[in-house]
This record gives C-alpha cells, structure tokens and sequence, in this order.
C-alpha cells in the first residue's frame, strides 16, 4: 500500500490503544474514545519572550480579539469577538505571551488600554450592566514582588499595584501604564501568571482570554535531565460568551461577554451539560485556545509539563491515563522530592486538584506505544442542602509511539531555594505568635436594594417570561424522563434519562457593586503570622494572597503535611454556623505597601470578597 515505516509505526501506536472509537476524536466530549488517525501534535505552545543580560521589556496591548473558538465538541466553532493581549508589535492572540525570568533578573511590562471607551452608567439599576468592563490594569500572580507605586519615578511606574480606586486603572482608548518588577535574587522558580485585577472588571476581562504565564527559572531547570526533556505550557482557559444554546445571555449578542450577569449568575458556565444527579453545566476548557489538542510522544520519552489553571471560577481535577504525573511544584513554589499521581481511575490513583488560579508543574515519561487521555475527571464543588459537581472532561489526547527515547526522571532531590524554608511553631513564637481570622461569606442583600422592592414593569414582564420559559422547559424534561422510564419498565432495559432531577440554582447576586478593600489588616514589616480563612459557603472557595505565598499547615483544624502556595482551595460544605477553614503561616518579608486577598473566583472577588492587606514599616 506504500505506506512508509514512519507511517506504519504512528499507525501501531494508534491500534494499539485498543480503544473503540467514534469516527473523529473531534466528535468526542468528556469521557469518549479518540480517532485512529495518523498522530499530528495539534498542541500549540504559547510564544515565549526570554529576558537577556538580567532585563525583559515588553509591551502588552488590550484589546478585542475576533476569531473562532471551539466549544464542548472541537469541531463545532463559533465566532467571537473577546478582550485579549497582543505584545510588542503583534496583535492579539489566544494568549498573552509567556514571560521567561530568572532571580535578579528585571522584568517591564508597559501595558496600553486600546479597548473602546467603557459604555455610559445609563442604567442606574441595570443590574447586569457592571461598573467599568473595559478599565484594566495588570496583576502578576504569585510573583514575590513590589506591591506599591514607584512614586519617585517620572513618569510614575508600578508594581503589583492592584488597589486602584474607583476613579484609577488604566483607562480605555489609549491610556497605558509602566510596570517594573524587580524579581528577588532567591526567587523560587516555577509557574506563574499574569491577569487583570481591577476591581468590578476583573472576571469580565479573565473570562474573556486576557491571561498569560510568567516562567521563573532556577536550578531544578538547570538540572541535565530536567533541561533535555521538552517544557509544555498548559494555559487552561475557559472563555466565556453569548451563544443562542444558552438559556440566557441578557441582551447581549452571540459572540460577545458584555454583561457582568452572563458570568456571575452562571458561574460554572455552559457547553458541557450535566448529565447526572449533582452534576452542573459547566464551560469547555482550552489548552493555549485549543479544545482537546494532541500531544506526540515516544515511548521512554520524559516531559516537563506546566499546569496553570486561568478559569475564573471552576476547578480541574488532573489526571493521564495509564501514567503517574510526578508533581514538583504547587503553585509556583518547588518541593525537594516527587509528589505522585497515578492514574486516577485506579487503585491508590488520584489526580492533581486545581482550583481557578492554582498551579503545577510535573514531569511524566511516555510509556507504552499507545493512546492515553488527559482528564479532568469530576469535581464536588459544593455541598450541603445542595450538591454540585463539575462532570468530567478530557482536555488533550496524548500519542505515544514505538520509537524508543531513552530519558531518566531528573533525579531527587530536587534544588530548593532557602526562601521556602518551613516556618516552625518556634520561629512563630519568636515572632510574636499572632493569629488572625478571615470570614469568606457571601450574602444577598435584596433588603437592601430599594430597587428591588419596586422593580419596573418591563422588568416584571422580563422575569415573569424568564420564570415561565424555565419552569416550561423542567416541565418537559421530566415528562420525557418519565416516559423512558415507562418504556424501561416494559422492555425491561435501562434507559438513559430515565431520571429527572431538579437543577443545581447557583446563588444570584444581583446587588450593586460593594466597595473594595473596605477591609484593612495591618501588618509590620517582618512579622511572622497565623491566619485561618473560614468558609462560611456551600461552594469550595479559592482563596488567593498577593505578594507573599501561604506555608499551608491545617484544613479544618486538622493538621496536615505542610506545604507552600499562594492560592487554596476552601473545603465545600461551610455554614455561618459551622465553617470550613485553611489555617497557614505567613512571613510578611521584603515589601511594604497595600495589596489584596481574595476569592480566586473573580465573580465574588468583584461582588466584594476582598479585603486589603496594608504592610507598614517596623
């Protein structure tokens, strides 16, 4: 038939999953088979910028971006029209590029607004038209960096200055703003990232593709093994948009994330539908703005893979079929040995939980030839009166051929830089031992909105219609379960759908915008502290801190094997009566100056879960 040995051997690797297919891997959503198409790696690495003699400067431009994304089935596109980063002199793309430093090394962000000019506050009580969606600036995740203003500069430059005021932020139609970061010559290397973090349009902007990776470099990546073996960066996305198969877009047109309503009234999104009791819709993921890309291996072959979970709200749950994901770093901060995680559909197996904006890094070595999925199996996201559990997903196909590449695992242990040194109850002690309490609690406030009590007649006529068009639509989905349960009964063969269950009703928050940072912890220079964030919520919560990362030592009381990050997961499964809680140590070292803690899920960081955390001189 003329087919070459190359051919032959991608042909094997492919049978020799095993797998019963569909016709295309394209078709596949959640948990199916994939194609037995020749292999091409369809996986795109984002451009990465290197910084060169100690100094990377470049310039990132906000502005839309019309292209065509993927939803739950690859082959399926859809026009969008979304806010996105270009660098230097090229447009925007599915990313922003990744930014490449070292400890000491300088890293200059000149950030230019070109998004149009914010639409006018016409609607005084327009309740899903939030605040200012097109005002931005720029917040660099986990970096251990200058939080404040570099007033002495002209003109001014920035750090991780995230505490506009309502008045502030790198305005629309041209305005731009300087960031200068000074990385720290013991910086841990690892995945970070940056993102917008103005305070109303945050989740807006994220949920559109405004989001990009910062590599810190050091020794583990100057190991022999860990430099021979291909780096992947893995920017998961979950851009949000209007579509004519979602219930409810609040006037805007298809394409487009315009109204604050459309991300934080359906939080977990849409696209993957549930499909069993607790499960909830929730929004295909991306990898660098691909949907389910391939990855081409060779058997023995050993990669460095870079986890970054973007999504404004949802988590992933990791795990690789037929092969253990070998964790080196959580979040961006490195761990001396291997934490491992088998296949997760097997016993003692388990996957890497990320919660929105949490990170990882693993290195994995092919196995044997064949086709494996990466996953996001099912996550329980709340619990109590009632449950929701985001379904299952594959995220990417992983190919591995015959061809024998033989690489080692970089050996253990791995570098770790002192600043990550365990923080002891006696250094605690001999800090003072102070303790605080943080309360993340979400509550309506309907009593309080004088708008509610006298809504408009339009807008009695629109929820009227929106409650009937509901109830219309449980209405026929019980009936038609019902009868595939009738004719289960009388075939004596299960049926799928047989069952109605009641949907999962997020909490809608349709109150104005609360002030930011109405809140302030004061802390001294140099301090050392204990903090237990309680979770007074159903919903897992994700918890982030600027500047300074959490040596996480307790959940729910409980003591734990401790560990460094600068975002956690909350348990599910709060009440005002019982909480759930994370309880971490902190050094408050090297910067002073006001930054932030928050609910990573920006919807709520918007609505208000935010407090500031203001360093002051000892």
């Amino acid at each position: 038939m003329g087919i070459d040995r190359r051919h032959f051997l991608r042909l094997s690797a492919t049978l020799a999953s095993g797998v019963v297919v569909p016709a295309s891997f394209t078709a596949c959503s959640r948990e199916e088979g994939v194609s037995l198409a020749t292999p091409k790696q369809t996986f795109v690495q984002p451009t990465m910028l290197e910084a060169k003699n100690g100094l990377l400067d470049v310039t990132l431009t906000a502005s839309y971006f019309d292209r065509k994304l993927a939803g739950d089935d690859p082959s399926k596109k859809y026009p969008v029209s979304l806010r996105a980063y270009g660098y230097d002199n090229q447009g925007p793309s599915y990313s922003g590029p990744t930014l490449v430093v070292r400890g000491g090394d300088q890293l200059r962000v000149k950030l230019v607004n070109n998004l149009p000019v914010n639409p006018p506050f016409a609607a005084f009580r327009d309740l899903t038209n939030y605040m200012k969606p097109n005002t931005t600036n720029l917040h660099t995740h986990g970096l251990h960096v200058y939080p404040g203003i570099y007033s002495d500069r002209k003109p001014l430059e920035y750090g991780d200055y995230v505490v506009d005021p309502n008045s502030g932020g790198v305005l629309p139609n041209g305005d731009s703003r300087q960031y200068v970061y000074q990385i720290p010559k013991d910086h841990p290397e690892g995945p970070f990232y940056y993102h917008p973090q103005y305070h109303g349009s945050s989740a807006i902007q994220v949920a559109s593709l405004m989001s990009g990776v910062i590599m810190v470099r050091g020794p583990a990546d100057d190991l022999p093994e860990m430099a021979q073996a291909e780096e992947l960066i893995f920017l998961f996305q979950a851009p949000y948009f209007a579509s004519s198969q979602t219930s409810n877009n609040y006037g805007v047109k298809d394409g487009l994330l315009e109204k604050f309503a459309q991300i934080a009234n359906h939080p977990t999104g849409h696209g993957i539908h549930s499909s069993k009791q607790d499960d909830v819709d929730s929004q295909p993921v991306l990898i660098n703005g691909v949907r389910q890309p391939t990855i081409v291996m060779q058997s023995g072959e050993v990669q460095r893979w870079r986890f970054i979970n973007t999504q404004v709200f949802n988590y992933l749950n990791l795990s690789l079929d037929g092969h253990t994901l070998n964790q080196y770093t959580t979040d961006g901060w490195g761990s001396s040995t291997y934490q491992e995680y088998p296949d997760a559909r097997k016993k003692n197996g388990g996957g890497i939980l990320l919660a929105a904006g949490n990170r990882s890094s693993v290195v994995i070595q092919a196995g044997e030839p064949g086709t494996y999925l990466l996953r996001s199996l099912p996550v329980k996201i709340a619990k109590g009166l009632q449950t929701a559990i985001l379904p299952g997903d594959v995220l990417a196909k992983i190919v591995v051929l015959d061809s024998q590449k033989v690489m080692a695992l970089p050996a253990t242990p791995l570098p770790v830089c002192n600043f990550l040194k365990p923080i002891t109850d006696q250094e605690l002690a001999c800090a003072g031992g102070k303790k605080r309490s943080i309360i993340l609690n979400m509550i309506g406030n309907e009593s309080l909105d004088p708008s509610r009590n006298s809504p408009s007649l339009i807008n009695q006529t629109m929820a009227s219609a929106e409650t009937a068009a509901s109830e219309i639509t449980e209405f026929v989905k019980k009936n038609i379960a019902l009868a595939k349960e009738g004719i289960s009964k009388v075939t004596g063969k299960p049926i799928e759908g047989s069952k109605y269950f009641l949907p999962f009703v997020f909490p809608t928050y349709d109150y104005q915008l609360q002030p930011a940072n109405t809140i302030i912890q004061n802390v001294i220079l140099g301090s050392i502290e204990e903090w237990t964030i309680f979770n007074c919520n159903s919903i897992a919560h994700s918890f982030h801190i600027h500047v300074n990362p959490m040596y996480i030592i307790k959940i729910n009381g409980e003591s734990i094997n401790p560990y460094w990050c600068d975002t956690v997961a909350l348990p599910a499964g709060g009440t005002p009566e019982m909480p759930t809680s994370v309880t971490f140590r902190m050094r408050f070292k090297d910067f002073v100056g006001p930054y932030i803690l928050h609910s990573q899920m920006l919807q709520y960081s918007d609505l208000g879960m935010v407090q500031r955390v203001t360093v002051v001189p000892a």
